[in-house]
């Protein structure tokens, strides 16, 4: 069994591998952490909805306006 330790910053939830390791090869990650991570969200669908939505404010919730087909000449 072969071992690899590295350190690195999670940044937009991704973690980059050393460039060592090839693609397509199965490995574990081990996370060890200082401080405590946040725990999973309780109360079930309804809870984790809302806390999605959180911070959201009306231009995040736009869409963007459909003008359907171009007029054909």
């Amino acid at each position: 069994m072969h071992a690899i330790e590295f350190e690195a910053t999670a940044h937009q939830h991704v973690i980059r591998v050393p460039d060592g390791v090839p693609d397509g090869v199965p490995f574990r990650v081990l996370l060890l952490s200082a401080s405590p991570l946040s725990s999973p969200p309780t109360g079930g669908l309804k809870s984790l909805l809302s806390g999605i939505a959180e911070g959201l404010n009306e231009e995040d919730l736009l869409r963007p306006r459909d003008m359907g087909r171009l007029g054909q000449e």
